[in-house]
C-alpha cells in the first residue's frame, strides 16, 4: 500500500511539473521585411514607439523616428516591388496593421495585402518606412530606411 501511494504521488508530481514548464512570450513582436525574390534576406525594423498595455516594462518612446530610421541599415528594393513582412514572436492578436512611407515630408499610405505583403511605389529614392501594429496587447511602431532603385 505504501508503494502504491508513493507511485501515485510521483505520477501526480510529474504531471503537474509538465503544466508549469510552458513559457509564454508576451513582449511586443519583431517586424522584418523580406524580399520575396530572395527569402534568405530578412531585415528587422527598429522598435520606435511602443505602448504595450499588457506589460508596461516594454513601453518605449522615441521623439525623433527619422533619426532612428536613418541609423538602420538601408533596405534596397526595386521600383514597384512587392515586399513581404513578418511579425514574429510574442502572443497577441493583431487588430490592424498600417504601413507608411515618408519622403521630404510627404507621406504615402501603402495597401497591406493579406496582412503580410505590400508594394513599394515606382518613384525611386530614399524613404523612411513606418509599420504600425495595433493588437489586443497594445500598440507598437517600427521604423527603417528603404532605398527604392
Amino acid at each position: 500500500m505504501r508503494i502504491l501511494k508513493w507511485a501515485i504521488g510521483l505520477c501526480l508530481a510529474l504531471l503537474l511539473t509538465g503544466c508549469f514548464g510552458e513559457n509564454y512570450d508576451f513582449s511586443p513582436p519583431t517586424v522584418s521585411l523580406v524580399d520575396p525574390n530572395n527569402i534568405s534576406e530578412e531585415t528587422e525594423l527598429a522598435k520606435a514607439n511602443v505602448k504595450w498595455d499588457y506589460d508596461k516594462k516594454y513601453n518605449k518612446k522615441t521623439d525623433d523616428i527619422n533619426s532612428l530610421a536613418q541609423k538602420q541599415e538601408p533596405i534596397k528594393l526595386k521600383s514597384g516591388q512587392q515586399v513581404d513582412f513578418l511579425i514574429e514572436d510574442g502572443h497577441f492578436d493583431p487588430d490592424g496593421i498600417s504601413i507608411v512611407l515618408s519622403k521630404n515630408q510627404q507621406k504615402i499610405d501603402l495597401d497591406v495585402k493579406n496582412e503580410q505583403t505590400f508594394s513599394v511605389p515606382k518613384e525611386k529614392g530614399e524613404y523612411l518606412i513606418e509599420v504600425n501594429l495595433n493588437s489586443d496587447k497594445g500598440k507598437a511602431q517600427y521604423v527603417g530606411e528603404i532605398i527604392i532603385q
